[in-house]
């Protein structure tokens, strides 16, 4: 969780668990040769309450000669604006808020505390939710740049150790309310399964342990099988159906769910509900339905295929021709593409939509790259006579909204390859090929850091 020399930002709100975890990290940091800060959140919510635990977050701090943030927010008017429940909305700026508290005191680790029961409540949450394996894995000891260095450890173990470290604490009323579900789960469903199961606490984290290590396998997989029957659409992506109902239904949902974060860049708001609504589309729908998913995201059946495409993106094509240096790498901003080329040696040509293999000695570098123009023609792989680009697109059932925002790559004035369909026949790696320029698509938000979906 944390390597030597970098800083460890606490969360620390004043309740007993954020104050062990900054007191011990506090006595480990000479052992783990690293730097601790503080941040507190003021969320502007219980009035004098939460004012008494502001001082008390910034009097540990100076006690334990730490470094100290406070943030002031308002939860409710955010609540109100981003139509959340009170609980998600404080949720939210707390982590928008130690962020930018992390940037600021050039923290590398975000350190908050929760513990054992706290994964067993969130378990236990997502269970009555009807949440599947995902879901269950609760709360992540890592995710990004935040660590949970208690979360094997339980609350009544925090309260001992600050009862032997002369620790004080605040007590946030607001956690014995039973209007919350979470509360309600620590008060009332925990304890009485404690009386069927003792080791109920440890019994939940190690179902979320065990079920992290399956998605750990499940979701590269996931992955992989996307990049394999996907095209990387000019308004988002394109599943091709016949190879998605050939999967598991299971495997169908993660693919499916794979596709949503990829084009999206996460998973908020996007239940199984959501998920079974597009397996059902990809499966019985007719060309031209819809489903509209959160985030501005839509998945639309057209023809053979299932685009997903976010609102936003859509323009009507490239708006000039570029250049593509070989090596080299071109950003398509207006259709949320980019292009990369390399130089290889090896005439080894993958099988993928979303890579082409051309013969470097045909081509005229550098590459151009453009939308589609009136008249234009190639020759398609496989074919000896040239073909209307307008005919190839009509075959390949390409929708007629999106050919204008398919990129087209270009040696000289002909055209080699219809970005995500197929390379000209000219242009394609024989026998009598010495050198191989590789061209490959991908979607922009891929080369930025997604948010985490599902952070507590």
């Amino acid at each position: 969780m944390i390597q030597p020399e970098e800083t460890v930002l606490v969360a620390l709100s004043g309740g007993p668990d954020s104050c062990a975890l900054l007191h011990a990290l506090c006595r480990l940091r000479k052992r783990l040769s690293c730097r601790v800060v503080a941040a507190h959140v003021h969320h502007g919510l219980r009035g004098k309450d939460a004012d008494a635990d502001a001082e008390h977050a910034a009097a540990l701090a100076e006690a334990l000669h730490v470094s100290f943030h406070l943030s002031r927010v308002d939860v409710r008017a955010h609540a109100r604006k981003g139509k959340l429940s009170l609980e998600a909305a404080a949720r939210e700026l707390r982590y928008r808020q130690l962020a930018e508290a992390a940037a600021e005191m050039k923290a590398d680790r975000i350190a908050t505390g929760h513990t054992a029961d706290d994964q067993a409540e969130t378990v236990l949450l997502n269970l009555l939710r009807g949440a599947g394996g995902d879901g269950l894995t609760g709360i992540w000891p890592v995710r990004g740049d935040i660590i949970r260095p208690l979360l094997g450890v339980t609350h009544a173990e925090v309260l001992d150790y600050c009862r032997a470290c002369g620790l004080s604490h605040r007590t946030d009323a607001s956690n014995a309310d039973l209007r919350f579900s979470r509360n309600r789960i620590r008060h009332e469903v925990l304890p009485l399964l404690k009386t069927l199961q003792p080791e109920v606490v440890p019994a939940l984290c190690r179902t979320a342990s065990l079920l992290r290590e399956d998605r750990e396998v499940l979701e590269p997989l996931s992955g992989a099988i996307l990049d394999r029957l996907s095209d990387y659409a000019p308004a988002g992506l394109s599943l091709y159906l016949s190879d998605l109902d050939a999967l598991p239904l299971g495997l169908r949902r993660r693919v499916i769910r794979a596709a949503i974060a990829r084009v999206r860049g996460d998973l908020d708001g996007v239940d199984m509900e959501r998920v079974d609504a597009v397996v059902r589309l990809a499966g019985e729908g007719r060309a031209g339905k819809r489903v509209e998913l959160p985030g501005g995201l839509t998945a639309k059946r057209s023809y053979d295929v299932l685009i997903f495409s976010m609102a936003k993106r859509v323009k009507a094509s490239l708006s000039s021709q570029r250049t593509l240096p070989v090596p080299g790498t071109l950003d398509l901003p207006e259709v949320g593409l980019r292009l990369t080329a390399r130089r290889f040696r090896s005439l080894k040509v993958r099988d993928d939509r979303n890579q082409a293999a051309l013969d470097e000695a045909k081509l005229t570098l550098p590459l151009l790259v453009r939308a589609r123009r009136p008249g234009d023609r190639f020759v398609p792989l496989g074919m000896k006579t040239e073909k209307k680009l307008q005919d190839f697109f009509v075959d390949a059932q390409v929708p007629r909204e999106e050919r204008a925002r398919v990129p087209l790559v270009l040696s000289g004035d002909e055209i080699v390859w219809v970005v995500g369909h197929r390379i000209s026949d000219r242009y394609k790696v024989t026998g009598k090929t010495r050198r191989t320029v590789r061209l490959k698509v991908t979607p922009l938000e891929s080369t930025s850091e997604a948010r985490h979906a599902g952070t507590q």
